[in-house]
């Protein structure tokens, strides 16, 4: 087990998880930033947290990452996510399938898509990380076997 983390990424959809995380963090007391992974056809939770408005996605994204095509963030949860984000990165949906493949060549993980995301972030701008403690969260294994395959046999 790893403890102090510097900087946890967690997967945005509808903000349920990452809004937990930052309720558990503040209970717990520690210094971990939280920054959020959002797919960057669905990036409501981006354009909110920059803007300091809850915005809304006008259809439902067009993503890989099924888990995150929401159209918003929660009410409930924007309000515990605008104050207890550090930031949220989007991620390509190219970058997000290289994060699955990493997953299962590296590690063993059947991952689904938008459980990939976290670790997507952290390719997407790998410089927001170096030398910082990482912690990224993975959620959910449910993937289309055809989504799966086409990610692992990519490159």
């Amino acid at each position: 087990e790893v403890a102090d983390f510097d900087v946890i990424v967690v997967p945005i959809g509808g903000g349920g998880l990452s809004a937990g995380l930052v309720i558990a963090r503040n209970y717990l007391q520690t210094q971990a930033k939280i920054i959020g992974a959002e797919p960057l056809p669905g990036n409501d939770a981006a354009r909110s947290f920059r803007s300091g408005q809850l915005l809304s996605n006008e259809q439902e994204p067009a993503t890989i990452a099924d888990g995150a095509r929401t159209l918003s963030l929660g009410h409930l949860n924007w309000e515990i996510l605008q104050k207890g984000l550090a930031d949220v990165i989007e991620v390509a949906d190219e970058t997000i399938m290289e994060a699955l493949r990493r997953y299962f060549l590296y590690v063993n993980l059947k991952v689904e898509p938008t459980g990939a995301l976290a670790l997507g972030a952290l390719l997407a701008q790998p410089k927001l990380f170096y030398g910082k403690r990482v912690c990224c969260v993975v959620s959910g294994g449910n993937v289309d076997p055809a989504v799966y395959a086409r990610a692992i046999l990519e490159n």
